[in-house]
């Protein structure tokens, strides 16, 4: 009876060798397409990522009938313009506080942005990314700011037709100019696979206090200044180190990312004009 048994499995096998066959050779392609970072197959990946969110996305515009993805969707989106006015607003605040007594003022152009759907996250690679539905062919271009409705997420690193690659601020190839908000003290934020987010570069005798909040700063060439980075955890000081060690805890809960936001307005938008008020125009 055993004997009959694995003489019909072993049939079975043999008349489907072909299919298993195709099958390992798909697996292979696949994985060596993911897995080599030749121009040639990346450009292949680009194509097949773009394939594959387009079949994606048809396949859950059944599901999404049933979901109030839209409603959803706008929340997030309305939750985004309310983060980058407040963010605007307070900065104008600070701005308005200190200038004043410089006799001038400034202005800054309103942010305009992008919903982007998240297909896949690619936190196992370097760089640390995830592949939003949007590409090329709507207006996206490389180092355009990514945001939540909590702060920064990261940026455009790679544009492909119909999708785009964010690096997250959690790659440890990811810097930005930071300060913190309340008391003006500059420094750079980037990820430590080991010390996680932190602010660096802040001399051992700046204030700065747990529980304050760090931002971009003005002088970032890629982000707009004021949008939430993280929040100061408890600064200390080692031994012989002439600058601070400042841990952040991430504004942005990345192990949730389903919808993000590209800041499309240009990048020179964010430069400030200032306006002499001796100048007599």
């Amino acid at each position: 009876m055993k004997t009959a048994l694995l003489d019909r499995s072993n049939e079975y096998l043999i008349s489907r060798r072909e299919y298993f066959t195709l099958f390992a050779a798909i697996v292979a392609a696949i994985a060596i397409l993911f897995n080599n970072d030749a121009p040639q197959i990346d450009a292949l990946r680009g194509l097949a990522v773009d394939r594959l969110a387009m079949l994606q996305e048809k396949l859950s515009w059944f599901a999404r009938l049933t979901q109030s993805a839209e409603e959803m969707s706008a929340l997030r989106q309305r939750a985004t313009q309310l983060m980058l006015e407040n963010s605007q607003l307070r900065e104008a605040y600070l701005e308005n506080f200190r200038l004043r007594r410089l006799l001038e003022y400034r202005e800054r152009a309103p942010l305009q942005f992008r919903s982007a759907r998240v297909l896949f996250a690619e936190r196992s690679r370097t760089p640390n990314t995830v592949i939003i539905d949007l590409g090329a062919r709507q207006g996206m271009r490389v180092n355009m700011p990514v945001v939540t409705p909590e702060g920064l997420a990261g940026k455009i690193y790679k544009v492909n037709e119909r999708t785009s690659l964010v690096q997250l601020m959690l790659d440890r190839n990811f810097s930005v100019s930071a300060r913190s908000q309340g008391g003006r003290v500059l420094g750079i934020v980037s990820w430590s696979d080991t010390r996680g987010l932190e602010m660096t570069g802040v001399p051992r005798n700046a204030v700065i206090k747990a529980g304050d909040m760090v931002v971009t700063s003005d002088y970032s060439a890629l982000y707009p200044p004021g949008l939430r980075i993280g929040k100061v955890i408890a600064p200390s000081l080692e031994k012989g180190e002439p600058f601070m060690r400042i841990p952040l805890e991430p504004a942005v809960r990345f192990d949730r990312l389903e919808e993000l936001f590209v800041i499309t307005t240009p990048a020179e938008s964010f430069q400030v004009t200032v306006a002499d008020s001796t100048s007599g125009d």
